[in-house]
């Protein structure tokens, strides 16, 4: 991607979004998980593990960790995902040096409430980041590269890496404490999942029917929605068929299944889970090229 092409598509929507991300991810460390004595995934982690053995707050270990990191990912990402990256960066450090200064206790005592709720916004906010095409900086950028090279998703790749933050925990607490972050962790990469591909999942139908033509045209013209012909044949009856693929949204699976057995009570299918569709009547191939 040419500097002009990256420019032209910086967004001021997909800075606000990076920097809402970047806000409730410093309000999740700051008024739960830090109080708590826990620690969430990535090099925030490492910063507040840190900070419990340092005098040194998070925002200044958290800015000092990214620099490395950040210089790597600019020669291995484009120019627009290391410019969002950098702004998410920025963003986050901010917000945690103004927010630390407010001492606000929500009131969760519970050491598995703190777990949960923390990681679930820690997650939602990098998740959020990551939805607007960049991150919050740190191992965010290694897992960018990772799921545009291998098609990882991010929150896998996140809770993979935080090994070493668990054992940074265990050096610096306790093994009580690193198990609640463990937690922390689960929950905040099972929302980064939900932020960055859940609300994108579709759902991929193979048919397979004596009246697929019938079935075809019902799904063109009923539904306005395409579907494709895969030519197949049945191994025990030898005969040739014509077998139907269809993408679509998980709301019309209902509507689609009805459809199918009015025409053909025999008819077989099956549905799966499709993360991500590009083309036609779907996104574009680059909207989210990085």
């Amino acid at each position: 991607m040419s500097k002009n092409t990256a420019l032209e598509k910086i967004s001021f929507k997909d800075i606000a979004g990076i920097a809402l991300g970047s806000f409730m991810t410093a309000a999740a460390i700051q008024f739960i998980i830090a109080p708590a004595h826990l620690v969430t995934g990535g090099l925030s982690g490492i910063a507040i593990a840190l900070h419990f053995t340092t005098s040194y707050p998070i925002w200044l270990w958290y800015m000092g960790l990214n620099i490395p990191i950040f210089i790597a990912g600019y020669k291995l990402v484009s120019m627009r995902f290391a410019l969002y990256s950098f702004i998410g960066t920025i963003s986050l450090t901010v917000f945690l040096g103004l927010l630390a200064p407010l001492k606000i206790h929500l009131g969760i005592d519970d050491l598995l409430l703190a777990a949960v709720f923390g990681g679930a916004l820690s997650g939602c906010g990098v998740g959020t980041a990551l939805m607007f095409r960049g991150s919050t900086g740190g191992l965010d950028i290694i897992a960018g590269i990772i799921h545009r090279l291998w098609g990882v998703n991010f929150g896998t790749t996140l809770f993979v890496t935080n090994g070493i933050v668990l054992i940074t925990a265990l050096i610096t607490t306790n093994i009580e404490l690193t198990l609640y972050s463990a937690i922390t962790m689960l929950a905040s990469a099972s929302m980064v999942n939900n932020v960055t591909s859940g609300f994108r999942t579709k759902k991929t139908v193979i048919i397979v029917s004596k009246k697929s033509e019938h079935i075809a045209d019902a799904i063109l013209h009923g539904m306005h929605r395409g579907c494709t012909y895969l030519i197949g044949k049945g191994a025990y009856t030898g005969q040739a068929e014509n077998i139907i693929m269809v993408t679509t949204g998980k709301s019309e699976i209902p509507r689609l299944k009805e459809l199918i057995f009015q025409l053909d009570p025999q008819a077989f299918l099956t549905i799966t889970d499709t993360v991500e569709v590009y083309g036609r009547g779907f996104r574009p191939w680059d909207e989210d090229d990085a």
